[in-house]
C-alpha cells in the first residue's frame, strides 16, 4: 500500500473545493438559486472556518497535534455550518444545489484527512510491540 506522502496538497485541495462550493449553487426554487453568502445562508461562516483551517493546515502536515485538532474542529464547524443550512431550506422547500454537496464533502474529507494524520500521529509514536495500554 502507498503511504500517504502529501497530507497538506490534500487538505489545501479539499479547502478550496469547500469554498468553491460556497460560491456555488446551495439552494433553488424555480427560476431563482442563492449561493452560500446570499440570502440566509451561513457560506461566509464556512469561508472564515476554511480560512483558519488553511492556517493550521502546515502544523498537521508536519504532525503537530495543534494543527491536526485545530483542522479537525474547522471542519467540524464547516460542515456543521453547510448541514445546518441544508436542512433549514429543506423545510422550506427549497432543492439544494450542488455547492452545498460539494462543501459538505470536502469538509468531511478534510475532517477524516485531520483524523487520519491523527492516526499516523499515534501509530508513529507507538514503539514497535508497544499497546496502547502499556
Amino acid at each position: 500500500m502507498a503511504r500517504f506522502r502529501s497530507p497538506r496538497t490534500a487538505c489545501h485541495a479539499a479547502i478550496l473545493l469547500a469554498i468553491v462550493g460556497v460560491f456555488g449553487t446551495w439552494s433553488t426554487s424555480g427560476p431563482v438559486s442563492l449561493n452560500g453568502v446570499e440570502g440566509s445562508h451561513n457560506g461566509w461562516i464556512v469561508l472564515i472556518f476554511a480560512l483558519l483551517a488553511l492556517t493550521a493546515v502546515p502544523s498537521l502536515a508536519r504532525g503537530g497535534w495543534l494543527g491536526i485538532v485545530a483542522v479537525l474542529e474547522f471542519s467540524a464547524f464547516m460542515l456543521y455550518t453547510a448541514i445546518a443550512d441544508l436542512l433549514a431550506h429543506d423545510d422550506i422547500h427549497w432543492g439544494s444545489g450542488w455547492g452545498i454537496w460539494l462543501t459538505i464533502i470536502m469538509s468531511g474529507v478534510l475532517a477524516a484527512l485531520a483524523v487520519f494524520a491523527a492516526l499516523t500521529r499515534i501509530r508513529g509514536n507507538t514503539p514497535t510491540g508497544a499497546t496502547a495500554s502499556s
